[in-house]
């Protein structure tokens, strides 16, 4: 009976294990992130593997080869006790897939990091340690605080990752 198995593979080379173990005729599932992140000052999207140095292949113990799985370019091991490869539970892989969008991509819901109120500071930047007020979301990416300019609240609009929780 085909299961799931999950694969350890080498640092950042989930893509490459993935090919060559479907050009073996491997079934796998690398199940991948939409995230954001800053590149050159700006927001780049991008995708990821949701469990970084893995990846799951499905397999019959009993009818397949699985061996060929550990000496594979991009993989370290099949995840084992002992002497057998050690099954995902019944119907993991199906609950991830059932996450995903029409790409095949799983989108995490965006959650304000920061409650109403809550007191924060900018993590880097010439306002670097300048403290502010969060008030609200705004968008997908960015919020809005209130920072005290010139003896004023001034509403600031700025990308939620450039704050962090005031110290």
């Amino acid at each position: 009976m085909k299961r799931w198995f999950a694969v350890f593979c080498k640092t950042g080379q989930e893509r490459l294990a993935e090919g060559n173990l479907l050009n073996q005729g491997f079934t796998t599932y690398l199940p991948r992130l939409a995230l954001r992140k800053r590149s050159g000052g700006k927001n780049v999207a991008v995708t990821v593997p949701m469990f970084p140095g893995y990846l799951f292949v499905q397999v019959d113990l009993e009818r397949t080869p699985w061996r060929a799985i550990n000496s594979t370019f991009g993989v370290r091991r099949i995840v084992s006790f002992g002497e057998r490869p050690a099954p995902l539970p019944e119907g993991a892989i199906e609950e991830i897939r059932a996450r995903e969008d029409a790409d095949g991509i799983i989108r995490l819901p965006k959650v304000a990091p920061f409650q109403k109120g809550e007191t924060v500071e900018f993590a880097d930047g010439p306002m670097s340690d300048v403290k502010a007020m969060f008030t609200v979301p705004s968008g997908t990416e960015r919020v809005i605080v209130l920072m005290n300019l010139l003896g004023r609240q001034v509403p600031v609009r700025v990308d939620q990752d450039r704050l962090r929780r005031a110290s």
